[in-house]
């Protein structure tokens, strides 16, 4: 199983020469095997990076595009997605309701143009919205099982299992306040554990953090805490906030790991960067 980030970024776009080695772009995941199995997960700005370098493929594999919730910045990239200008490519899109629902009303149905100049007549791609998500299920190799997010709106966090290995992916999630319709501790801790890598939202300081509850964003202590109490030995903090240059990440991740040795947690603790790829099992 191959993790590739093509955004990192939370809230807002964030490009320019203070953001190039951690990354501008926001959410995109890009989860595969060698069995041609291609899951997108969010379709921040990263996917338009993503769709160019799909449709370079002559035989092109089904897309499978899961949305953890419906905020603009998670969304914004679908309408400069090359795949879906393609009539040889598929995407079949799941997730969160209200998510589709934003796509559907406002790009697919909306034929007035007020948000963008393109839509649905414009796609040539065979795209396939499913009203349910089940849980868990299968996408070819993968076996893939949702949580509900603690984030205003809700929405779902996904965990990829294939080959024995277990990558939770959950971003958006405010770990130091529950929500409803959310989930507890004890179940997020739960769903992460036997998972071998986390990645998790990390948009904010301890500092900044009670400025900031109800954003539905959680802290770099308490993302390596919810690790290292789920026994997951390697952690990729993500969604970083736009104001964050690429000293300042650099800094958190320094803040982060030395929180992580004062504490004795077995965790590897890192950042999630745009253009990375990383080899699971």
């Amino acid at each position: 199983m191959k993790l590739t980030f093509w955004g990192t970024r939370g809230s807002i776009p964030a490009p320019g020469p203070y953001t190039v080695r951690i990354g501008g772009n926001t959410t995109c995941l890009e989860v595969s095997t060698e069995n041609g199995v291609r899951i997108v997960v969010d379709a921040g700005t990263g996917i338009r990076s993503l769709g160019l370098a799909l449709v370079k493929n002559e035989n092109p594999d089904p897309i499978t595009l899961l949305l953890t919730h419906s905020h603009w910045d998670h969304l914004e990239g679908f309408t400069f997605f090359a795949p879906a200008y393609h009539p040889a490519h598929s995407i079949d899109v799941y997730g969160n309701r209200i998510a589709q629902e934003v796509l559907r009303r406002d790009i697919f149905e909306g034929r007035d143009n007020r948000y963008f100049p393109v839509n649905m007549d414009d796609f040539r791609a065979e795209i396939t919205f499913h009203d349910k998500l089940p849980e868990p299920f299968e996408i070819g190799d993968i076996r893939v099982v949702s949580m509900r997010l603690n984030h205003p709106g809700n929405g779902y966090a996904y965990r990829f299992e294939h080959n024995g290995r277990r990558v939770a992916f959950i971003t958006d999630n405010e770990l130091g306040l529950q929500y409803q319709g959310g989930n507890t501790p004890e179940e997020i801790e739960a769903f992460c554990r036997g998972v071998d890598v986390l990645i998790h939202d990390a948009q904010f300081l301890p500092s900044e953090i009670e400025a900031h509850r109800g954003w539905g964003h959680s802290t770099y202590d308490e993302a390596v805490d919810l690790a290292h109490q789920a026994g997951v030995p390697h952690i990729l903090l993500t969604h970083h906030d736009p104001e964050r240059d690429d000293d300042d990440c650099d800094a958190l991740l320094v803040e982060a790991n030395k929180y992580v040795a004062d504490r004795g947690y077995k965790v590897k603790c890192e950042m999630a960067i745009e253009g990375r790829s990383l080899e699971i099992g």
